[in-house]
Formats: structure tokens, C-alpha cells, sequence
């Protein structure tokens, strides 16, 4: 798989693990710590240049799932 595949399948699964829990945008920011204009970024469908290993560990956590388990 190529990078964009992966960052494309990240977008996804962060989206779609959000609307499962139902929570906003907003809310997802407070809980893991994560700049809500990056969460916005990827609700359009853009991996945030400035986004790190840390944010995505960060979102892992809200979610209750391994980092890896968002890129798959």
C-alpha cells in the first residue's frame, strides 16, 4: 500500500469511529488534546501537515482502540 492509502484509510477510520461514538468535533479536541482546526483538516478529508505520531496516539486513546488498529 502506499503512503496516501494509509493516510486516506486514517481520515476514514477517524471519522467514522467519531460518528460511532457520537461525539463533535469540538468534543473530540477536549478530549484528546488535539488543535480542533487539525480535527477540521481532517473532517475535509486533509492530513494536517503540522499533525504528529502523538496526535494520532492522542485520538487512538478517545477512541479505545491501538494506533495501528486506525490505519487499517
Amino acid at each position: 500500500m502506499k503512503k496516501e492509502d494509509y493516510i486516506k484509510l486514517f481520515i476514514c477510520n477517524v471519522q467514522r469511529r467519531r460518528m460511532q461514538e457520537d461525539i463533535s468535533l469540538a468534543e473530540l479536541g477536549s478530549r484528546s488534546n488535539v488543535p480542533l482546526w487539525m480535527l477540521e483538516e481532517l473532517e475535509r478529508g486533509t492530513l494536517p501537515k503540522e499533525m504528529m505520531v502523538t496526535d494520532a496516539l492522542r485520538l487512538a486513546k478517545v477512541f479505545r482502540c491501538q494506533v495501528y488498529e486506525l490505519f487499517q
